[in-house]
């Protein structure tokens, strides 16, 4: 059956706003996902206060001003020759990062009740 050109204009148009409201549940769909993939990303972690949170930051930044980084033996030093023989530092190491990570744990620790796991026992 042959449509006249009204009949086709105003198939053109259902279709391109069923197609309209297509991508707008298909959006709405992503976005949707997304929410609910982001909420399943986090369900398994441990639930802490605000409170906690400033406690565990309070104790991480006690940590570092606890720690000397103006000691020069924490520091490795590489010096070179450049082509005008003039001396110059080519890397600086810092060598007490352990004792960073070490301390920082220590700090933390502090605000937790540790058990023994059954498991590691």
């Amino acid at each position: 059956m042959e449509m006249t050109k009204e009949e086709l204009q105003r198939r053109i148009n259902e279709l391109t706003a069923d197609l309209a409201r297509g991508v707008s549940e298909s959006e709405h769909l992503k976005k949707t996902l997304g929410d609910a993939q982001r909420r399943m990303s986090v369900i398994d972690r441990p639930k802490v206060t605000q409170k906690f949170l400033n406690e565990l930051s309070d104790a991480i930044e006690n940590a570092v001003s606890n720690i000397d980084f103006d000691d020069t033996h924490a520091y490795e030093f590489d010096f070179s020759l450049d082509y005008n023989n003039t001396v110059q530092l080519d890397s600086i190491d810092f060598s007490y990062r352990n004792d960073i990570g070490d301390t920082i744990y220590s700090d933390v620790v502090e605000l937790f009740n540790v058990i023994e796991d059954e498991n590691e026992a």
